[in-house]
């Protein structure tokens, strides 16, 4: 009898140790799910002056209310914006909330969202960027275009090349910085107003930079790799010096007047220029910043000189600006800038862009600099 009272003594302490462990992990899983959901707080800006953040309502159940809060550059704490009561919002899916903006100009904040549990527990979610810049990125070109043949080639195609980049500064732009974007294209293939690839390239490649205003862009970036004159420097076409590798920043017209632009066109090539320094694809690690009022003209002899910086140009031709998107940016009232990243005349700019990490590179040295000039 003591043996079976024993028995049922120890069953009993399992059975509560085991349920204990169940309740214990269950609430400890839910407070997760909620952790989980308020940390990856989500942001689109609707326009410029509309916030909009999302959040998943995953572990709803634990949770009293939610508080969003924002701090802006000038304040050391956050601010409570809104409350948000469980009991009000639905169990499934998103909880969205529009940040309505009474600051003019570019502005970037930093929002958190936090959960009171049930329980009196407050969790506390990561703060996020988020502001009211929208970029249009446009990957130059379409599928394959500018491949470079043969086993020195490595593969590269300018097209892909600036695809990638530009997802990888998409991505690097939102998480970073708070500025979102779109693309013109995010695919190999490139379609707007029913023209495509070479189609759209061939005659309406303005579409590309008037992609910018249809979707209310602040600017418009056109990301591309550059090239020369059939042998130039007297070396054969896709075989240059490393003394040829600079970037170049082309402006529109309406953005080469404009400081701002003209700051960010400076910072993107200082910092595209420190990254092929440091990559040991550039002999100079100098480039020749501009000032409104000071910028010069494109030409063939700068842009294939062994012995010229890296700059900030522009170029005109008989209707306006010389190159297609900047002169649809340009008609439909958008700042606009092509970015020649590098030669991919050169092979060792080839190889590092597919063998290594250079696109990222790019890319974030890209993001770091479209901030600044935004202010951030």
């Amino acid at each position: 009898m003591k043996t079976l009272s024993k028995n049922i003594i120890v069953l009993g302490a399992a059975v509560f140790v085991f349920v204990f462990f169940i309740l214990t992990n269950s609430v400890y899983g839910a407070q997760a799910n909620v952790q989980s959901a308020i940390d990856n707080m989500d942001f689109e800006r609707k326009s410029k002056n509309e916030i909009s953040l999302s959040f998943s309502s995953s572990g709803i159940n634990e949770v009293n209310r939610y508080v969003i809060l924002r701090k802006d550059k000038t304040s050391k704490n956050f601010v409570e914006i809104k409350k948000i009561a469980s009991k009000d919002v639905s169990k499934t899916g998103n909880i969205t909330y529009t940040d309505k903006l009474s600051a003019t100009g570019y502005v970037r904040y930093e929002y958190r969202v936090d959960a009171y549990l049930k329980t009196g527990k407050v969790l506390k979610g990561k703060p996020i960027y988020a502001s009211n810049v929208l970029v249009c990125l446009d990957p130059g070109h379409f599928q394959t275009k500018n491949a470079v043949e043969g086993d020195d080639g490595y593969g590269y195609s300018e097209a892909m090349a600036v695809l990638k980049l530009g997802l990888s500064l998409r991505d690097t732009l939102k998480k970073n910085y708070g500025i979102s974007c779109v693309m013109t294209r995010t695919a190999e293939s490139i379609t707007i107003d029913g023209f495509s690839d070479k189609n759209l390239d061939g005659g309406h490649i303005s579409l590309r930079g008037d992609f910018a205003k249809r979707n209310g862009a602040d600017i418009f970036i056109s990301l591309h790799t550059n090239s020369n004159n059939p042998h130039a420097n007297g070396y054969p076409t896709d075989s240059q010096p490393l003394a040829i590798n600079k970037p170049i920043i082309i402006l529109n017209s309406l953005a080469k007047e404009n400081d701002m632009c003209i700051n960010m066109a400076n910072k993107l090539g200082e910092n595209l220029t420190k990254v092929s320094f440091d990559e040991g694809l550039s002999k100079s690690k100098s480039f020749d910043s501009v000032k409104k009022g000071s910028l010069s003209e494109w030409t063939v002899a700068k842009n294939d000189s062994i012995t010229t910086n890296g700059s900030v140009y522009y170029r005109l031709g008989e209707n306006g600006d010389y190159y297609g998107v900047l002169r649809g940016a340009n008609a439909a009232g958008v700042f606009g800038m092509i970015v020649e990243h590098g030669f991919h005349s050169v092979p060792e700019v080839r190889k590092k862009a597919m063998q290594s990490d250079l696109i990222n590179k790019w890319a974030n040295a890209d993001a770091k600099a479209i901030a600044e000039g935004f202010g951030f």
